[in-house]
Order: structure tokens, then sequence, then C-alpha cells
């Protein structure tokens, strides 16, 4: 499907099934299925007889129910209150696109991921057992004041269990201040 109308009609289609399958108590699915919602979106009849025609339009109730249906692709054509063609999204781009968007958030990956794995080792777990992935890129993306204790809020904010802030947020925090530097920010030695 494309485009903010043919969504609203769609949700309109679907709305107007779930409630006669609970008027009538049969899964909505056995009245018209999924495939036949989409194929009405997707075909966009012109008239009820259109729709009645579209052979790929059926189920137990594609036919007896018409007018249902119909004024259901009517409420979606006509609506004002169209869905968003994209759900906001908190996600965060890959990692290896980071280099570009946010240089500084993927030095900070890069010096902390090693150390986490190296704890995860020492514990003798896979490391996603003791920090979930998403959980540090997220610290690193968006990092709190480079202290532990702020480390570990945010990682206890964003899900992660008490011995898990235990064993990572120092670590975490200590790789983020050390692992940005460069050589260039390393003092200079007398030769």
């Amino acid at each position: 499907m494309r485009g903010a109308r043919q969504l609203a009609v769609a949700r309109e289609l679907w709305t107007a099934r779930e409630a006669y399958a609970q008027e009538i108590d049969v899964s909505p699915g056995r009245l018209v299925p999924d495939r036949s919602l989409l194929a009405a979106v997707l075909a966009t009849p012109q008239s009820k007889a259109a729709l009645a025609a579209l052979k790929e339009f059926n189920g137990r109730a594609s036919r007896t129910q018409l007018d249902r249906w119909w004024d259901a692709i009517e409420r979606g054509r006509t609506t004002e209150d169209l869905p968003r063609e994209r759900v906001p999204s908190d996600a965060l781009p890959p990692p290896r696109a980071w280099a570009d968007r946010n240089p500084e958030a993927d030095l900070r990956l890069k010096a902390a991921r090693p150390v986490v794995e190296a704890i995860a080792e020492e514990l003798h777990m896979p490391t996603e057992n003791l920090l979930t992935p998403d959980f540090l890129r997220r610290v690193a993306w968006q990092p709190p004041a480079l202290t532990a204790e702020a480390v570990g809020e945010a990682l206890a904010t964003l899900g992660a269990r008490p011995w898990q802030v235990a064993h990572t947020a120092q670590k975490i925090a200590d790789a983020f201040v050390e692992g940005p530097q460069t050589d260039s920010d390393a003092p200079e030695t007398a030769s």
C-alpha cells in the first residue's frame, strides 16, 4: 500500500470487519481474509459493483455484507483523520554509519564494546546476557554525564538489571572517557 489515503481505507475496512466479527462472535479472518481486504484497498474500486466484481475480495461475508465494506471504503476515502505513513521511531542509525553521523558516539562505542565483551568473558557468559547491545549503543549515542552513576542510571532506565549495571557502569564510563582520546590528544613527548 502507498499513501495515507490507502492506509485510511485499510484501517476502515479492518475496523468494520473487527466490529462485525465481534457482533456475530466469529473470527475476523473467517469473515473476510486479510489478503482480501488488501486486494480491495489496492484495486481502488470506484463503485460497490466494482468491489463485488473483484474476485480477490472473497470470504464468508464478502458479498453478504457488501454494504458494510463499501461504507468502510467510502469512510476511508473521505476521512480527514489520515494515519501516518511512517511510525515515529527512536531507532538509532546502524553503527556502521556512526563515524559519519556522530563520530564521538562512534568512538565511545568502539571503546566500550570490547570492555563489555571482556567483562562477559570474565563472567563466562554471552555478552548480550551481560548487557543488551542496544543499551550500550543508546548510552554511547547520547551519553549522560561520564560518571559511573550517570551511566548506571541511564542503563537502568533503559531496562538493565541492577547486577548488570553493577558489573558494567564504571567500566563503560571509564571507556567513554579514555577511549575517544586520539593520538592528537596525547601529550607530546620531548625528543
